[in-house]
């Protein structure tokens, strides 16, 4: 692979990891959106049971009340599964991305001992075959 193509290479994995970051940040503010919610809701669930001179009933708003604890539940919990792959996916383009600045140094590290070692050797050895 040449120099040029591992450049274009590192491009690439620096936008995905710049997008893939931005989509980190965006799940962790989800995740956060969520939590006030469902306090509310828990605390709305511990009134509700804790009434005094009520006796404890499943009605209509019960079953509502836990319903709606349930979707928040799943809903943050759907949000860190999708927070934890992002970040799984950003330690991937991280690595990646080291791997292609390593071999981005070899590689321009070889051209130059080619450049400037080798070129004159092979000049020399090329007015040698010459005479």
């Amino acid at each position: 692979v040449s120099l040029f193509d591992t450049f274009f290479s590192q491009l690439q994995v620096n936008e995905e990891y710049t997008a893939m970051d931005e989509n980190a940040a965006a799940l962790a503010a989800a995740i956060e959106a969520k939590m006030p919610p469902m306090k509310v809701s828990h605390t709305r669930l511990a009134h509700r049971s804790q009434r005094p001179n009520v006796e404890l009933v499943r009605d209509p708003v019960q079953y509502r009340l836990v319903g709606e604890v349930a979707e928040l539940q799943d809903s943050i919990e759907r949000l860190q599964v999708a927070y934890s792959d992002a970040m799984s996916s950003l330690e991937g383009l991280r690595r990646r991305r080291l791997d292609l600045e390593e071999d981005i140094r070899i590689k321009t590290l070889s051209l130059n001992i080619d450049k400037n070692q080798c070129m004159g050797i092979r000049q020399n050895l090329s007015d040698v075959w010459k005479d």
